[in-house]
């Protein structure tokens, strides 16, 4: 399996190709064919998301195309999609993240791939940040068209440590004694909804980029080192040390997800382990005040410095009827044209995939993120886009029970390699 990362080198010469034709209907300049007569997309696409934004625009530009919205959680859709596959009726175009969230509809013929001559017609190949194909592309070939980048990271609720008289954390050492400050003063220090394990997750995979690094993080993701190793031991310890210490909130892997960010909003927690996305969907909508929750580097005292984050794309049905196809196409191919991704950043949300596209000045959560990749801070996937999901389920089973303190973390780790075993056994 191989890893993609963002090198910042990649990210800075993909600014550069910036294409200054449009896609749009009034302006294409690739000239990809527009279906005639009336066509419906049945599109899937979680229910947070700011879809509307471009399918009511892209329909104003194409009013024989109407895109019919089917709206779902975060995990509602994955298990839609595993449905969908099995029973051989997938949706015409759907939401997905990359890796092995993926791979599924990918290697099972499912998702139409975009061979080259798609990318040209469509403007996938110039419009697309090259690193955002790099995090899509699976065994090589692309079966999607990526939307969003989204780095995950730490944020710290700004008036709650300055009315208690701390600081953002800089190492991993300060992050530890900010978190026993908290405790001490009956405040949560990290709020997770770990329900699904995957908010857990993004914890322990930090703890896993600290003790290992990147290097080796990036070699058990491709299987060539082993699990049941030191590093992995130490990441899960922690993990336990800081369930023991109280610096999550009380029965947190009940907790959905969705319910984690209000105890920030409530001033009952000061950290959370969360994406940009929070900016358009949390904050704005409940009238926060944005520059009062700071996305931090999560300090894993590592070089090269790195946080964990991952692309989110469009898939299309590669046995849609060739016309639906054409007019899936296009639509991605509108959003993900710069004119109509730079008019619509603000409420389609960022950071975009988009070459030269920017959040807007009043998006500072946003802004931050995209200064990191275009600058020094590089990404490493999340356990449950990098691994199989044979393995990520074992992962997310060795890890839930360190938490309920079931399993020692020697136990853990040698409970994922076995799932790595028997996953190189049976796909020899």
């Amino acid at each position: 399996m191989r890893l993609y990362r963002f090198g910042a080198s990649l990210l800075l010469a993909a600014v550069s190709l910036l294409l200054p034709a449009s896609l749009s209907a009034q302006t294409s300049a690739a000239s990809p064919p527009v279906p005639t007569g009336n066509i419906t997309i049945n599109f899937w696409g979680i229910a947070t998301q700011p879809w509307p934004v471009m399918i009511d625009d892209f329909q104003k530009a194409y009013p024989n195309i109407k895109i019919k919205w089917t709206k779902y959680s975060t995990d509602e859709i994955k298990q839609a999609l595993r449905v969908a596959s099995a029973a051989g009726k997938m949706p015409d175009a759907w939401f997905n993240w990359g890796g092995s969230l993926a791979s599924p509809y990918n290697e099972g013929g499912h998702a139409l791939e975009m061979t080259p001559e798609i990318l040209a017609l469509y403007g996938f190949d110039k419009n697309i940040l090259p690193a955002a194909q790099s995090l899509a592309r699976w065994k090589g070939n692309l079966y999607g068209v990526p939307i969003w980048v989204r780095p995950m990271t730490i944020f710290y609720k700004k008036s709650l440590l300055d009315k208690n008289g701390l600081a953002a954390p800089k190492t991993f050492a300060e992050l530890e004694q900010l978190c026993a400050a908290l405790k001490a003063k009956g405040i949560i220090p990290v709020a997770v909804g770990g329900k699904f394990s995957w908010m857990t997750m993004r914890t322990t995979d930090f703890f896993i980029e600290h003790y290992a690094g990147p290097a080796l993080h990036d070699k058990l993701f491709a299987l060539e080192e082993s699990w049941n190793s030191k590093p992995v031991i130490q990441a899960f310890a922690k993990l336990k040390e800081w369930v023991n210490k109280g610096y999550f909130n009380d029965g947190f892997l009940s907790l959905d997800p969705n319910e984690a960010l209000p105890l920030l909003l409530q001033d009952k927690a000061a950290m959370i382990f969360q994406g940009p996305w929070i900016e358009d969907q949390n904050l704005v909508p409940t009238h926060q005040d944005l520059n009062n929750y700071v996305p931090i580097i999560a300090p894993a005292d590592q070089t090269p410095v790195r946080i964990s984050g991952f692309q989110e794309q469009v898939q299309i049905w590669s046995k849609a009827k060739p016309d639906v196809q054409k007019a899936a196409l296009l639509f991605t191919a509108f959003m993900t044209n710069p004119d109509n991704a730079k008019r619509h950043v603000k409420d389609f949300g960022s950071p975009s995939a988009v070459v030269g596209v920017f959040p807007p000045k009043d998006r500072p959560i946003g802004t931050q993120m995209a200064t990191w990749l275009q600058g020094e801070v590089g990404l490493y996937l999340p356990t449950d886009q990098a691994l199989p999901q044979e393995i990520v389920n074992a992962f997310f089973q060795a890890q839930d029970s360190i938490v309920l303190g079931t399993i020692t973390p020697e136990k853990a780790a040698e409970q994922v390699q076995q799932a790595v075993d028997a996953y190189k056994t049976a796909h020899k």
